[in-house]
């Protein structure tokens, strides 16, 4: 699938609620150099969050924040992701997820995941955005 036939669709008030909840979530990440918070909507309805966390000296153990809102997901027996976004609460950036990210999320479904495209915030299908998962 190209570029051009992914379909990008507007976010809805609710996932502009998740948007901001993530926005206000990063604000309280104890990580000093990046404060990067996701929130997820599972399909059951329930919202779980997480925020990333820095291991200092081994950027390698460090965990990315969809790591910990997937766990927080997972703890509580919701098994399929909904919608999902990160971000950056220190410049305000939406986030799309890196490699290890998509592999995980890929394994909760194919949720919707918010980003930034051409500069509209917009939500596309995580098999559209990434096409190439592994499994």
């Amino acid at each position: 699938m190209t570029r051009s036939e992914v379909k990008p669709r507007r976010i809805s008030n609710e996932d502009q609620a998740l948007l901001e909840r993530a926005f206000q979530l990063a604000k309280k990440s104890r990580s000093s150099k990046t404060a990067v918070a996701s929130v997820l909507k599972a399909t059951d309805g329930r919202v779980f969050q997480g925020v990333n966390i820095e291991v200092k000296g081994s950027a390698p153990c460090s965990m990315c924040a969809e790591y910990a809102a997937i766990g927080a997901m997972v703890t509580e027996g919701a098994t399929r992701i909904a919608t999902i976004v990160a971000v950056s609460g220190k410049k305000r950036v939406i986030l799309p997820p890196c490699g290890k990210c998509r592999q995980l999320i890929s394994e909760f479904g194919n949720p919707y995941v918010i980003v930034k495209l051409r500069g509209r915030v917009v939500k596309a299908r995580l098999k559209d955005i990434y096409p190439m998962q592994i499994g």
